[in-house]
């Protein structure tokens, strides 16, 4: 997706994409052959095509509404029109304490010559006033009193000085002054809140302020099933060659977010008649079905087979990224999703076409999505003919950067960390380059304090540990220190192709034996020209060696590499001291990588501790302190 990181030594998109030590993704394991053949996508129906060849094949059908208490309905949708019964404040109602007056009495009033009233009493706030005013008279009021008769206006009590049951008065006020009148908020059979509105804490706030303790609601029934033999539950031991079941969570939770009903039905292996009870369960139980994985074209990939048996697909294939195997289908009159198996695919499936789909099934109001303007900081390349989006972080520095969250496909976690999203449309054939404006859609806040971008090593990741403040951690390599350290990005950088305040000699070692399956660095990161120099020892060039080397992967970090050395997934990889000794892994020293560390004003606590953790790490360090 990312063109900018393509790895020119491979020519393909990195195998992994992770920022940390801890462990490799390890999304969509493959799966045995069997003997049913395997489906071609051909043609990708356009989105908004197949979305409306759904509404047409299964109208979304509003469920029957049902009346929750008011402190019940947080998160769900009007399900009828809210008109109130009596006007908001019900009475005349008094904004500030102080003196109730008729404001004529206070004509003249000034600090050099004061209005003497006589004051006649109190009311309190939640008492009924019964106290009648007449010219020259006062009673004094809380905020929130009832006004009491034949008064019109309040004095603030800042402006009165008390004297036994009298007051003198400084500042004259008009009719109305510091008084809610009756209606001035609600009248009576105002329509305040509409069907399909989404019930929130103020909408909340507005019903009980009209004497709602209860309400008409509407939500929908979504069955969730996750598919595939590698899955496993979170919190379980993970077995080789099985991942941690990711869409049974974001799915449900998403749903939930949302004000619907998710039913988790757990996760389904790749056995068809388990796999046809559990669709069949689904739609007796729910109004909408929502399943992952075991749509694309594999052989194994049962969903769309069982609902065209079960009833009928009506759209297999979108011209869409991340999610090209999306099926949409209808049993019993029932909508069935069909989603991607990968954890951000089936993510932006369910954002951009149940969820919508959902909505108006409870005449959700429409809402336009929050985004900002923003420069690129990197080059996106859409698949061609296809709808592309892609995971997006923002760092500021005269507006708005957009960088990618991860420098990897189907990168879950960084996914998860990201600001928002850039839709590349499926008309567009060009990347997107660096510099260019482009629109995200935002997923929440993205302002921050701290952010750090650039090349890593494990004192990075110690830095970031011990430090006591949320950090955006953009490791996406020496491009990104660079160009941070040409703009106004918020932010420390670390790259040897960047100016800087400090230099860190970093030792670059090799680990594991010489042999065919070498762990290459990335060709964004400074490890990578010590490869370079590696194979020019060896007399060969990036392209002879991708003929008689083994390539595994294409590793953004050094712990990753470390990683896959000790896993045994490489043989031989370059990596730093610190890293292999992180890793318990022998090494042999090359040579000193020298990068640069830099920051912006406000981000020096950060870049102390960065440099802190390089020294700790025993790198050399100047200048420092």
């Amino acid at each position: 997706m990312y063109s900018r990181f393509l790895d020119p030594a491979t020519k393909s998109k990195p195998l992994v994409g992770f920022k940390n030590s801890y462990a490799l993704p390890k999304f969509g394991a493959s799966r045995m052959p069997t003997e049913r053949k395997r489906k071609v996508f051909k043609k990708l129906e356009n989105v908004d095509v197949a979305f409306n060849k759904l509404l047409e094949k299964v109208p979304p059908k509003s469920p029957e509404p049902f009346e929750v208490d008011l402190l019940d309905s947080l998160g769900l949708y009007l399900a009828e029109d809210v008109v109130s019964n009596l006007s908001i404040p019900p009475f005349p109602r008094t904004s500030v304490d102080g003196y109730a007056v008729n404001s004529v009495s206070t004509w003249g009033a000034s600090e050099d010559n004061p209005v003497r009233l006589k004051v006649k009493g109190r009311v309190k706030v939640g008492e009924e006033a019964r106290i009648e005013i007449a010219p020259g008279e006062a009673v004094e009021v809380d905020t929130g009193s009832m006004l009491p008769p034949g008064a019109d206006a309040v004095v603030p009590i800042e402006y009165v000085k008390e004297e036994g049951n009298e007051i003198l008065v400084f500042r004259s006020v008009v009719p109305g002054e510091n008084v809610l009148w009756p209606g001035t908020d609600v009248y009576p059979n105002e329509l305040v809140f509409t069907e399909g509105e989404r019930i929130t804490s103020r909408v909340i706030a507005g019903l009980a302020s009209i004497g709602r303790g209860k309400v008409k609601v509407r939500t929908v029934k979504v069955a969730v099933i996750s598919t595939g033999n590698e899955l496993v539950e979170p919190g379980k031991e993970l077995p080789p060659g099985k991942v941690y079941d990711v869409n049974t969570y974001s799915l449900t939770t998403r749903l939930k977010e949302e004000g619907f009903e998710p039913i988790p039905l757990g996760v389904i292996p790749d056995d068809y008649e388990k796999m046809k009870r559990a669709l069949e369960k689904a739609v007796e139980i729910a109004d909408v079905v929502v399943t992952s994985g075991s749509t694309s074209a594999g052989p194994e990939d049962l969903v769309y087979r069982i609902v065209g048996e079960l009833g009928e697909v009506i759209v297999h294939g979108l011209a869409f990224k991340p999610g090209k195997p999306v099926m949409l289908g209808a049993v019993k009159g029932k909508p069935v999703f069909g989603l991607a198996g990968h954890p951000d695919s089936a993510y932006f499936n369910l954002e951009k076409i149940v969820l919508p789909y959902l909505k108006l099934m409870v005449r959700a109001k429409s809402t336009s999505p929050r985004k900002v303007k923003a420069t690129s900081g990197s080059t996106f390349t859409p698949a061609r003919g296809r709808r592309t989006h892609v995971p997006v972080t923002l760092l500021e520095g005269n507006g708005y950067w957009a960088f990618p969250s991860s420098i990897s496909d189907h990168a879950m976690v960084s996914y998860s960390k990201s600001d928002g999203y850039i839709v590349i449309p499926e008309t567009r054939r060009a990347p997107v380059e660096v510099g260019e404006e482009v629109e995200v859609y935002l997923f929440g806040d993205p302002s921050y304090s701290y952010a750090f971008i650039g090349d890593v090593d494990v004192f990075v990741d110690e830095a970031l540990r011990s430090f006591k403040e949320p950090v955006k951690f953009l490791p996406i390599g020496s491009f990104g220190g660079e160009l941070a350290s040409k703009t106004e990005l918020k932010a420390v950088w670390l790259s040897p192709k960047a100016s800087g305040k400090a230099t860190i000699r970093i030792e670059v070692v090799t680990v594991g034996n010489e042999g065919k399956r070498i762990a290459v660095p990335h060709s964004n990161s400074f490890l990578y020209q010590f490869y370079l120099e590696y194979l020019k020892s060896k007399g060969l060039t990036p392209a002879r060696a991708r003929k008689e080397l083994l390539h595994v992967g294409s590793y953004p970090t050094p712990q990753a590499i470390c990683y896959a050395i000790k896993e045994g997934m490489a043989e031989f990889g370059f990596t730093t001291r610190a890293s292999a000794e992180a890793y318990g892994l022998p090494y042999k020293r090359i040579g000193v990588a020298e990068l640069k560390l830099g920051w912006k004003e406000g981000q020096d606590k950060l870049a102390e501790a960065i440099l802190r953790s390089a020294e700790e790490a025993g790198y050399e360090v100047e200048p420092f302190g």
